[in-house]
């Protein structure tokens, strides 16, 4: 059985120091990734992707091997090799709360404590609160779920000063931005985040329902109210697989 797919091949640089295996795995995962070939397709016999790129077998088989470790394509013996089903990724914003994101997907938020506790800023786990080290606080441990799906382990740190008996609060069906400004007339006015790639520890691929070692989006928000002072510190991990964040920043000359 042989494609007869045309694919949009880019001319690869044997002068560049990125491995030409490596070149020819960024083209191909790009155009599967843009759907130029589509969940189901069939990728052309490896010698009509030798002669587009004009490199030997063996180039070839390292950019496939790529893509098949990153779940993008499986191989079929006497088939051949096919782009694989990708799960959908829902995208975040990190100017809106989770709880207002679940609904806007058309998903009901709520919550699963495991773990709440009054205490004191601990500054040598959140370097942003250094200058409210030892101060009051209510530190609460959640899992974040959409209808039934869990998504986020998500941990807080509140300062009481202007919220006190926060700790009263029902944070299985509210947000804790809803219970400020509702509860407690407290206005957000800012939002800092800090984004990284991390891997799922066994605590919290058990409680995301995801293998050990699977990607996870690590969130660390800092939240400011309107008279500049921070309210609220939180390190949330999101599942990789199915979500992602979207920014959009506006650039100037």
């Amino acid at each position: 059985m042989e494609s007869t797919l045309t694919l949009p091949y880019a001319e690869v640089d044997p002068k560049s120091p990125v491995p030409l295996y490596h070149q020819i795995y960024l083209d191909l995962r790009q155009m599967i990734q843009n759907g130029v070939i589509a969940p189901g397709g069939m990728l052309p016999p490896e010698m009509e992707i030798c002669q587009a790129y004009n490199v030997g077998r063996q180039t070839i088989r390292q950019a496939i091997a790529r893509l098949v470790d990153d779940d993008l394509i499986e191989r079929f013996a006497g088939r051949g090799t096919f782009v694989r089903e990708q799960p959908s990724h829902t995208q975040f914003f990190l100017d809106r709360s989770f709880s207002q994101q679940m609904r806007e997907l058309g998903r009901e938020p709520h919550s699963r404590t495991l773990s709440t506790e009054m205490g004191t800023v601990n500054a040598e786990n959140i370097p942003t609160l250094q200058a409210l080290k030892g101060q009051p606080c209510f530190l609460i441990e959640r899992l974040r779920l959409g209808d039934d799906e869990p998504i986020c382990h998500q941990t807080s740190t509140v300062l009481i000063e202007r919220c006190p008996g926060i700790e009263g609060q029902d944070f299985a069906n509210q947000s804790l931005y809803e219970i400020l400004s509702t509860q407690y007339h407290l206005i957000i006015n800012r939002i800092d985040h800090v984004v990284r790639a991390v891997a799922a520890d066994e605590y919290r691929a058990d409680l995301l329902k995801v293998a050990e070692g699977a990607p996870l989006l690590f969130v660390g928000t800092t939240t400011y109210l309107d008279d500049g002072e921070i309210i609220e510190h939180s390190a949330s991990y999101y599942r990789a697989d199915r979500y992602e964040y979207s920014t959009t920043q506006t650039c100037c000359d």
